[in-house]
């Protein structure tokens, strides 16, 4: 991508001089008669250069750099002055302009000064996009860890997914993380003190689904007004969206119509985060797969890779991994030799970062030649969940919901889900879910 500038002189000779000089350089060039037109062309995340006369008319060059400068302080501003405006040029050095250059001026002095101002601009963004990186993995909640170049562009894309109110689809196999990538845009962003509802839709049997996601008659112990309108105001992590029938993938393209259409107030307002395993594209083509619905969460998606592809973060996460599961039991964590790091990269892992935490807590709680006698092996991919696991999960979703609604007020579960004091407590205990965890998130 070529360099881009913005050139602001009144004088149309200058200008246009400047402009081609730059242009047959390989700049890209943004050229303005006045500071009013460059200031609306500015954003905070411009990566070029400005160029500014300093005396033009109703908004002169200083005044210019003093609304630049207030606007992002470390944007890089090159003022032209003409013969005895030096005073005034030092000024401008002074308030935080980068430098000045006194016309006339030679095309390599013009070059060398640009070059070197762009370096700068470039930097500045580096370290601020390095900065955001240290705050989000070094700060409380989900950390999306690893260097590979894969990783890093998905944290910068969920990065900006914590900034607006876009629907996400997250891609990846199983073990990807796209569930912890799915907190992380939640519980770093501007939708972090809003509820985040979730719905996996591979766990329940077809005729649920649609009352689960809508609402409808459930048995006395469910939620009947359904997940959507449970997160009202908040994010509903739809967990395996393939796995819904198509004519409920229509029925939601049809509600996100509806919410986005301000002439139905009415409709609750849910933003949707869904993930899949697999190629939605391709799903369409082969017609399991609606295709508004797969056009719509296409225009916004985050693709999570597999850990066989990013080979050079597998030690650092297991390392990562050994420490936190040992710090939590108060153990030692144990060291890899040479031999066994060789193993952990050669194994394909197909379970990925799941497989690899799992093995990795093993290792701890076993002891370190477990690593020795039971490397990793194809089989420990996780099955398809059983009909056991699927009700435990359902009765979970069943007991966080309405502790959620109730801010973990048990009476008031007891009463919803027709349960026994007892019975609840032992289910709670079952589940390892503690009432006051729910009580700030009542809603």
């Amino acid at each position: 991508m070529e360099p881009t500038v913005i050139v602001v002189d009144d004088e149309p000779a200058v200008r246009d001089a400047i402009t081609q000089t730059l242009r047959l350089d390989d700049w890209q060039v943004n050229a303005f008669a006045t500071a009013q037109e460059a200031l609306a062309a500015l954003t905070t995340d411009f990566s070029g250069v400005i160029i500014a006369d300093i005396n033009m008319p109703v908004m002169d060059g200083m005044q210019l750099l003093q609304a630049i400068l207030a606007l992002d302080g470390e944007m890089q501003v090159i003022m032209l002055t003409g013969h005895g405006d030096i005073s005034t040029a030092v000024e401008a050095m002074r308030l935080g302009a980068y430098d000045f250059i006194e016309k006339p001026f030679s095309t390599d002095h013009l070059l060398d000064v640009l070059k070197r101002a762009y370096d700068k601009r470039a930097l500045v963004l580096e370290n601020r996009e390095l900065r955001k990186e240290l705050a989000a993995q070094s700060g409380p909640g989900p950390r999306i860890l690893g260097n590979h170049p894969q990783v890093k562009s998905a944290r910068r894309q969920l990065g900006y997914y914590q900034q607006t109110d876009d629907d996400v689809l997250l891609v990846g196999e199983k073990g990807t993380g796209k569930e912890l990538a799915a907190r992380f845009i939640h519980d770093h962003g501007k939708w972090q003190n809003t509820p985040l509802i979730t719905l996996k839709c591979r766990l329940l049997p077809t005729h649920l689904l649609e009352q689960t996601l809508f609402g409808g008659e459930l048995p006395h112990w469910a939620n009947k007004a359904g997940k959507l309108h449970a997160a009202d105001g908040g994010c509903l992590l739809i967990d395996g969206i393939e796995a819904l029938p198509i004519p409920l993938q229509q029925r939601l393209y049809r509600y996100i119509q509806l919410r986005d259409n301000p002439e139905h107030p009415q409709t609750s307002q849910v933003r949707l985060i869904v993930t899949s395993r697999f190629d939605l594209a391709e799903r369409v083509q082969r017609e399991q797969f609606d295709p508004a619905l797969c056009q719509h969460f296409l225009t916004g998606h985050v693709l999570m890779p597999p850990l066989r592809d990013r080979c050079d973060d597998i030690i650092p996460l297991f390392q990562n991994f050994t420490r936190t599961i040992a710090s939590r039991y108060g153990i030692e964590a144990p060291t890899l030799s040479s031999p066994q790091q060789q193993r952990l990269c050669a194994h394909s892992w197909p379970g990925n970062v799941r497989e690899l935490r799992a093995y990795a807590e093993r290792l701890v709680l076993l002891g370190e030649d477990r690593l020795d006698n039971e490397a990793p092996s194809a089989t420990t991919e996780s099955k398809l969940p059983t009909l056991t696991d699927r009700v435990s999960q359902f009765e979970f979703e069943i007991l966080s919901d309405a502790l959620r609604r109730h801010g973990g007020r048990l009476k008031d579960v007891q009463q919803e889900l027709g349960l026994a004091r007892k019975t609840l407590y032992d289910k709670m205990r079952k589940h390892q879910l503690d009432k006051e965890n729910f009580k700030r998130s009542q809603h």
